[in-house]
C-alpha cells in the first residue's frame, strides 16, 4: 500500500523535475501555505491550479485553486526497523524531492519523542534526483555513504527506497554518490550496482510495518489501517484505545499474505467517540507457538469524533 494524499497522485508529474544541486544539507520543508506557488514544470493540464483550456473566442478563463499544502509519508526508523511519519509540506511539484529533502532532515521533535530515528548519516545531501520509465535516480554526497553497520545500512538505504516508492511513478530506485554509482554500499551490505525496490529491502521492515495511520495522525469517527506484514497466516489484531482507556476499535486484521510471506492490508473501521483525546493505536500477532501478543507496535494518535 502507498500512502499518499490524493493531491500528492495529482502532482506525481512533477516528482522528475527535482532539486539538482545543494551546497548545505537539506532541511525539513517548511510547511506554511505558498502564496505565490512557483510555475509548474508539467504540461498546464496536468497540474492543479494552471488554466483551464478555453476557445479562441471566449473573453473569461476560470482557475482552479493551487492547494496550499502536500501530504506525503516519510520512512524514518523505530528500534532496529522502519517506521512512518506525515508530513504536510507546502505545495510543489516536485513531491520526490520534497519527500527527500523531509528525510534527509531527520525526524522532529514531536516525532523524535514517539520513538522515530533515521539511519542516515548526519551532512546528508540530496544532490539531484530524476524519475524516467518508473526509475528513480537519486544522487547523494559522499556522507550518505558512510561505512555503518550492515543493518543500519540497509535501513538507510531502504528508508530512501520506500520514502520514494510511495508515488505510482517510482517502482525501482538507482543510488549515486557524487554522481557515480557504487559498486557496493559502504561496507558492502548493499549491492547497488542495479536499482532497488521494496522486496530488495524487505529486511528493514518489522513484522508488521503500519504505513496508515502515523504518529500524530487525527482520527475522526473511523480508522484507515493500511501497510504490510509478514505473519503467521496472514493474521493480526488491532486496537484503538482512548485516553481513558476505552477500547473504540479492537479487531483482527488479515493480510494478502503470509506465514513467510509479504502481503498488505487496507481496511477501514468505524468507531464512536464524543471528544477528541489521545489514543494508541495498538497492532500485534500472537505467537504460533504459544498464543503470546507478539511484534507489538503502539502509535500515538488523536481520535475524535
Amino acid at each position: 500500500m502507498r500512502l499518499v494524499a490524493a493531491v500528492v497522485a495529482v502532482l506525481l508529474s512533477g516528482v522528475a523535475t527535482q532539486c539538482s544541486s545543494a551546497k548545505s544539507p537539506v532541511s525539513s520543508p517548511t510547511t506554511a501555505p505558498h502564496t505565490s506557488p512557483t510555475t509548474p514544470t508539467t504540461p498546464s493540464s496536468s497540474v492543479p491550479g494552471s488554466p483551464a483550456s478555453t476557445s479562441s473566442t471566449s473573453t473569461t478563463s476560470t482557475t482552479q485553486p493551487v492547494p496550499a499544502t502536500t501530504s506525503l509519508a516519510v520512512y524514518f526508523v523505530r528500534g532496529n526497523y522502519l517506521g512512518v511519519a506525515h508530513r504536510s509540506v507546502a505545495y510543489t511539484t516536485s513531491v520526490g524531492g520534497a519527500a527527500v529533502g523531509a528525510l534527509l532532515g531527520g525526524p522532529n521533535a514531536a516525532e523524535r519523542a514517539e520513538g522515530l530515528s533515521s539511519a542516515v548519516p548526519s551532512g546528508s545531501i540530496l544532490l539531484g534526483l530524476t524519475v524516467s520509465a518508473g526509475r528513480a535516480t537519486v544522487n547523494l554526497n559522499s556522507a550518505y555513504a558512510t561505512a555503518g553497520t550492515p543493518s543500519s545500512e540497509l535501513n538507510r538505504i531502504a528508508q530512501v527506497v520506500f520514502t520514494l516508492t510511495q508515488f505510482p511513478t517510482v517502482q525501482t530506485v538507482n543510488f549515486q554518490i557524487n554522481g557515480a554509482t557504487p559498486m557496493t554500499f559502504a561496507s558492502g551490505a548493499v549491492d547497488l550496482t542495479r536499482a532497488l525496490g521494496r522486496s530488495d529491502v524487505l529486511g528493514a521492515l518489522p513484522a508488521i510495518l503500519v504505513e496508515n495511520p502515523a504518529v500524530g495522525d487525527v482520527l475522526h469517527g473511523s480508522l484507515h489501517l493500511s501497510g504490510m506484514a509478514n505473519v503467521y497466516e496472514a493474521q493480526f489484531r488491532v486496537q484503538l484505545i482512548d485516553g481513558s482507556g476505552h477500547v473504540l476499535v479492537d479487531q483482527p486484521v488479515m493480510a494478502t499474505a503470509g506465514t513467510g510471506t509479504w502481503g498488505t492490508f487496507d481496511t477501514t473501521y468505524r468507531f464512536t467517540a464524543t471528544t477528541a483525546s489521545t489514543a494508541t493505536l495498538r497492532v500485534y500477532d500472537l505467537s504460533a507457538k504459544d498464543g503470546t501478543p507478539q511484534n507489538e507496535v503502539d502509535l500515538h494518535l488523536t481520535a475524535g469524533p
